[in-house]
């Protein structure tokens, strides 16, 4: 018969929970129990009336004996209706404070200067300037004659003239291949420059001498060129771009 280890009273075979605690019970062979005399003189007395119970454990709703204290299926009192534990609500959140709402103003419209009947018209902005020159390159002399491009180095100077195999001496700008020594082009014949963020070129002395346009051009005194140029160095005609 079920035992339960907590108040020691033995319950019905089917019940699971103790009828007297509620604690849940532990099935165990039942004791023989020994007869106990009945007085022959003494009535037995009369049972008492069993107080009618609920038949549905009002937590779980499972069949329960009319008059046990507990369920046999959750343990829960039958003596009175269990009540739920309503959880506390939780608190609302605070309301943020409430911003009101901000005007919306349109862009600003670029200013328009009204114009006086018969005043000119505003003159237009002047073109941006142009960076001064800091390399020969990438200008290039190109050859009147057949078109061939020349490169000029990537520096601030260049010395133009022929190879001289005997002093081992090459100049910047090498014009042996267009036939400098049958054109009348010396070794150290011109120099290219920058000065000032302008090219500039002068002549080194040179026997056949530089022509700038048709127009010689005295030793050691520099002169500025300009986009389309001719140059000539003795008899061999170039074009500076």
């Amino acid at each position: 018969m079920p035992f339960c280890p907590q108040c020691g009273v033995d319950n019905p075979e089917s019940a699971r929970f103790c009828d007297q605690c509620g604690a849940a019970l532990i099935p165990v062979a039942a004791k023989p129990a020994a007869a106990a005399p009945q007085p022959a003189t003494m009535p037995p007395a009369p049972a008492a009336p069993v107080a009618a119970g609920p038949t549905r454990c009002p937590q779980c709703g499972a069949s329960v004996i009319p008059g046990e204290a507990f369920c046999d299926t959750c343990g829960a009192p039958l003596s009175a209706p269990a009540r739920a534990v309503a959880a506390a609500p939780a608190p609302a959140p605070a309301a943020a404070p409430s911003i009101p709402a901000q005007p919306v103003y349109p862009p600003p419209q670029p200013a328009v200067a009204a114009s006086m009947p018969g005043s000119p018209a505003p003159a237009p902005a002047p073109p941006p300037m142009a960076l001064p020159r800091m390399m020969l390159a990438p200008g290039r002399l190109v050859v009147v004659a057949t078109g061939t491009q020349i490169p000029l180095p990537a520096s601030g100077e260049a010395i133009i003239g022929r190879a001289d195999p005997v002093s081992q001496f090459t100049p910047d700008v090498d014009l042996t291949p267009l036939g400098a020594l049958e054109q009348g082009v010396g070794r150290r014949h011109a120099r290219l420059f920058i000065q000032g963020g302008r090219v500039l070129i002068e002549d080194l002395d040179s026997t056949n001498g530089t022509q700038v346009n048709g127009q010689r051009l005295a030793p050691r005194q520099p002169r500025p060129l300009d986009n389309g140029d001719t140059i000539q160095f003795g008899r061999l005609a170039l074009q500076f771009l």
